[in-house]
């Protein structure tokens, strides 16, 4: 039963559910059930045992963060990998009528909010470089129309994309192609 005036469902739930439902039909991803079964069986676990967990209780409980963790961060980089997207097609959209500055900055900040909070796990499969290089390409703000460097700006993207897809093991159908159509 769903108590619809105390439970909520917070920002990282959301974009598993959204990642998960916009999953390509031969690539499907279930971040929230490998969340969400992770947790439950944790806590199953811990309401299971007695006040101290045993040695082989404990390392089933580091399993199960494990999956949570390498999972959540998936989630982020995968929301990441969105919002390139959506990068690459407001820059198409340069010097036309479907621009929108406001949504553009609005899918910016979103870009490197999600990508500065890839730097906090010390087991994420990005490493120091990787993360460095990664802010690099989305930089300190984004290109904007009629600026030199945005063609360079965009390919940066599509390599920060590669990247991410790279190294958290998404799935080209789930990727996007260069226009940033057909993936997350």
């Amino acid at each position: 039963a769903i108590d619809l005036r105390s439970e909520y469902n917070h920002g990282h739930s959301r974009n598993a559910a959204k990642r998960d439902r916009g999953s390509a039909y031969a690539a499907k991803t279930d971040f929230t059930e490998a969340i969400f079964a992770a947790f439950l069986a944790g806590r199953t676990l811990i309401l299971n045992s007695d006040d101290n967990l045993t040695e082989a209780e404990m390392s089933e409980l580091s399993a199960y963060r494990d999956v949570i963790v390498a999972s959540w961060e998936k989630v982020i980089g995968a929301t990441a990998v969105h919002y390139i997207n959506e990068m690459i097609v407001m820059m198409d959209a340069f010097d036309s009528d479907d621009y929108d500055f406001l949504k553009h900055a609005k899918v910016w900040s979103e870009l490197k909010g999600f990508t500065l909070g890839l730097q906090f796990n010390p087991r994420s499969p990005l490493s120091v470089a990787d993360f460095a290089s990664l802010q690099a390409q989305i930089a300190q703000h984004p290109a904007l129309p009629g600026v030199e460097g945005a063609a360079a700006y965009r390919a940066g993207l599509l390599e920060a994309r590669a990247l991410l897809a790279q190294r958290y093991g998404f799935d080209g159908a789930n990727i996007g192609d260069s226009n940033g159509e057909g993936g997350w």
